[in-house]
């Protein structure tokens, strides 16, 4: 099992289209990849992949008040296949959502990340802080990924955030979305964190899958590749036969 959190901190940087990308480069495609959107503020993934809400992350939380839930029941409750990758979706109102995590986030954060098999599990956790009802994945997760725009406004509210999820759930990377005016190494020692990866805008829609390795997204793609295959080789090993 490998579990990445994704989250952001204000506007819409592009933590749900990251958590996609991964999904679909994750570089051992004999592994099920699943997105778990976890967003408080409401799901949109089951509208814009066509799979609607059921089963969804409202279906999961019901089982998981079964004390013998195991990960491989969570997935057959609540994910639903896209391409070769899967998706748990959120219902798209937010009281329902972040009711939803509130009373289940952490039992099935605990359920994903005490299961040693073979499936990578990337939390779409929306806006991210210590009192976000997704915080849990973020304590359970291999990888955490503070995703961020690159300009100057954004980036000044990094390092408090920063700050504040390594205190709760230990170390944080910064995922920052171009256009930005500054090197990396600039703004690893201005955020305090490690920057995983530097993305180029994407040209298209987060549903748009089959057409990422089109043209106006080949760019973008190839650093998302690049950052799946640095996440993968950083991951726990993977139990044998899993």
């Amino acid at each position: 099992m490998t579990l990445i959190t994704i989250g952001s901190i204000a506007g819409s940087p592009g933590a749900t289209r990251l958590a996609i990308g991964l999904a679909a480069a994750w570089p051992e495609p004999d592994r099920r990849r699943v997105v778990l959107e976890a967003d408080p503020d409401g799901g949109r993934l089951g509208a814009e992949l066509g799979v609607g809400v059921e089963p969804g992350l409202m279906a999961m939380a019901l089982a998981s008040r079964s004390p013998q839930l195991s990960a491989d029941d969570a997935f057959e409750q609540g994910a639903a296949p896209v391409a070769d990758w899967f998706v748990v979706p959120a219902p798209p109102s937010a009281e329902q959502a972040y009711s939803v995590l509130a009373h289940a986030a952490s039992t099935l954060a605990r359920v994903l990340g005490s299961d040693r098999g073979g499936a990578v599990w990337i939390v779409d956790a929306g806006r991210l802080s210590t009192r976000s009802p997704a915080l849990p994945f973020a304590t359970a997760a291999d990888h955490v990924l503070l995703v961020t725009a690159g300009s100057f406004p954004a980036l000044q509210l990094v390092p408090h955030r920063v700050d504040a999820l390594r205190a709760a759930v230990g170390p944080v990377s910064v995922v920052v979305v171009e256009p930005t005016a500054w090197p990396v190494a600039e703004i690893a020692d201005f955020v305090g964190s490690d920057v995983a990866a530097v993305l180029p805008v994407a040209k298209g829609r987060s549903a748009d899958v089959a057409a990422m390795g089109g043209s106006g997204w080949r760019g973008w793609w190839r650093h998302v590749d690049a950052l799946a295959s640095y996440l993968a080789a950083a991951a726990p090993a993977v139990e044998v036969g899993s």
